[in-house]
């Protein structure tokens, strides 16, 4: 629970100091923040194929180095509404997502 509150925190800091982050904003209530490293791109998911949410994508290395250094896991997947973070899922010690598209989907699903 220490780890899950930390990451929110982290994410609330990540999110207001997001640069350099492509979006696809479709006025939703909801957005996917996806944030990976160049050299673990073969670990993405594929984002853009969810439906009914904002899309935010956001490059590890072109991030200050403070926001840099908050993140150990990656990729790191965030569903947010506004800039409150609903459901944060992190990379495995493998740096694999810990969700699917499917996942996401259904948690999306079930928020509207």
């Amino acid at each position: 629970m220490k780890n899950l509150i930390l990451c929110l925190l982290l994410l609330l800091a990540f999110s207001s100091t997001v640069e350099n982050a492509n979006k696809i904003e479709l006025d939703y209530d909801y957005t996917v923040l996806h944030l990976n490293a160049n050299w673990n791109k073969d670990n993405s998911l594929p984002i853009q194929t969810l439906n009914g949410c904002n899309l935010e994508w956001a490059i590890l290395e072109e991030q200050p180095k403070s926001v840099q250094e908050k993140f150990s896991k990656i990729p790191v997947i965030a569903l947010k509404k506004g800039n409150e973070p609903v459901r944060v899922w992190e990379g495995n010690i493998m740096f694999e997502p810990t969700v699917t598209i499917e996942e996401i989907q259904e948690v999306l699903n079930e928020l509207q």
